[in-house]
This record gives structure tokens, C-alpha cells and sequence, in this order.
């Protein structure tokens, strides 16, 4: 028979996942799956030593919010789960923020942020009051937790970054690297050689100029007390050694596997 008895209220013991990428990332490397749909792909992601998966909501079409969760909860029960830094899919859809994070990601990343007054709507959407106004309900974030919910301990475990990728955001970087609540800032450096109108050049978005703009924008990122990270293709020299003190980095996944396949051919020829 049922028991429609009703419950007594649980204790509200801070059930948020802790798996947050900052403060303590120190020159870490994430990878952008080739495909985060695809479970054996994120499986063998988690295996190798990164620092944090990358979810790109942005630019994968092919991947629909509704998936998260259950790509969220794939990676936590992987034998060695990471992070995961999921970029939503704009900052005009400041639903999507409070979809991410009720879906149960701990580390966001905001895209196109160009002012210090878009990045105050950003931490406003992302952070349960007082420190904002996300809407409050159980969910996949606290594991579906009963009457006490811990709203205090989300706002300390979220890590929040947004990202500059235009003109007028590197113009207004200071300030947006000083919002609170704004953890990291992540330079785009493919959208910054569209805006300096270099992106269709040989060297395209390693193209110098960019690099030396990615260089000082993180100066002034860094002067704030704030991490920093990019793209790379390399730590150890070439065009993504510049970038080997970031503390939150991004390798592109695809990359690695057509310049490792490309390698493995090379040397059987």
C-alpha cells in the first residue's frame, strides 16, 4: 500500500556538488569535446588528465539545452569525473543561466560580453539573493533536496566567467573584470580577429595582433584579481605558448585529434 504520510522536512545540509574549477586552478587546461553528445567521447575526455570538460552550448547546434543534465551527471559518474565549464548560448538568453545552473553546472561561462553593465545582469541572473535574483526551486542542483535549501553555499561554488570577443568589451575590460561576482574572463581570440578584421588572414586567430591584444587584456584582467583564459594549441612554445600562465585554457578537441591523426600518418609514411 502507498504511504501518503507526510514527509518530515530534511535537514539542510549543503548538497551542492563541489567540483568548481576556480580558485584552485593553476594553468589549467580543459578540453572541448569534438562532440558532447556523445557519451563514449566525453568517457574518454574524463579519462585523460585535463582539467575540465568543456561544454559548448554556443556553438553546438547540434546540442540542446534539455541535454545537460544528463551530460552533466554522465561526467560526475565517469571513475576520474572533472569539472565541467558549460558556456551557454548568449547573454541575451538570461534564461539559459538559470536553465544551466538548475540542470546542475557549477561553472559558467557567458559569452559576448562587451560592458560592465551586461556583466552586472550576468551575476544578477546567476546568483540566488542577496548577491542576485535567480529563481529559487529544487532541481538537479541540490540533487533535489528537501525544504532547506543551500542557497548560501551555490552563490560560494559557482564559478563564473564571461567572455570578451569585441571591441568595445576590450575597451571597457577593466571594468568588467572588476564586477563582483565576475570570477574569470575568458578572451575569445577567433571573435577579436573577426572584430580587428585579421580573422581572414593566413595566421587568422594566432595571428599577432590578436595575440598581443589577448596579452593585454589579461593584464588588466589580472590587476583586477581576476583569472584569465583563452584558447590554445600548445603550452610549451608556438602561438599558444604566450597563453601558458592562464589559469582556465581551453584545447580544442577536434584539433587534437586531426593533428594526432595527422602525426600518426606522417610518421607511418
Amino acid at each position: 500500500p502507498y504511504n501518503f504520510r507526510p514527509q518530515q522536512p530534511q535537514s539542510p545540509l549543503p548538497r551542492v556538488n563541489p567540483m568548481r574549477i576556480l580558485p584552485n586552478l593553476t594553468r589549467g587546461v580543459g578540453i572541448l569535446p569534438p562532440s558532447p553528445s556523445c557519451p563514449s567521447t566525453l568517457a574518454l575526455c574524463c579519462s585523460l588528465p585535463f582539467s575540465f570538460i568543456f561544454i559548448d552550448l554556443e556553438h553546438s547546434p547540434q546540442y540542446p539545452l534539455s541535454n545537460l543534465p544528463s551530460t552533466l551527471n554522465f561526467i560526475k559518474a565517469q571513475p576520474s569525473p572533472k569539472p565541467a565549464l558549460v558556456r551557454i548560448p548568449g547573454k541575451d538568453s538570461l534564461p539559459n543561466i538559470q536553465h544551466a545552473l538548475d540542470s546542475g553546472a557549477q561553472n559558467l561561462l557567458i559569452p559576448m560580453i562587451s560592458t560592465q553593465e551586461e556583466a552586472q545582469r550576468v551575476v544578477s541572473a546567476a546568483k540566488f539573493p542577496p548577491l542576485g535574483s535567480r529563481g529559487c526551486a529544487s532541481s538537479f542542483w541540490n540533487d533535489f533536496g528537501g525544504a532547506g535549501l543551500p542557497t548560501s553555499k551555490a552563490n560560494e561554488d559557482l564559478t563564473l566567467g564571461v567572455q570578451i570577443e569585441t571591441l568595445e568589451g576590450i575597451s571597457n575590460a577593466a571594468s568588467i573584470a572588476a564586477t563582483p561576482g565576475v570570477d574569470f574572463v575568458f578572451l575569445g581570440p577567433v571573435d577579436l580577429a573577426s572584430a580587428m578584421g585579421v580573422v581572414e588572414s593566413e595566421a587568422g586567430w594566432r595571428h599577432e595582433d590578436v595575440i598581443r591584444t589577448v596579452l593585454e587584456i589579461s593584464e588588466c584582467v589580472k590587476a583586477e584579481g581576476k583569472s584569465v583564459g583563452t584558447l590554445v594549441t600548445a603550452l610549451d612554445g608556438g602561438d599558444g605558448g604566450a597563453f601558458a600562465d592562464f589559469e582556465v585554457n581551453v584545447a580544442l578537441g577536434s584539433q587534437m585529434f586531426v593533428s594526432g591523426a595527422q602525426a600518426f600518418l606522417d610518421a607511418k609514411n
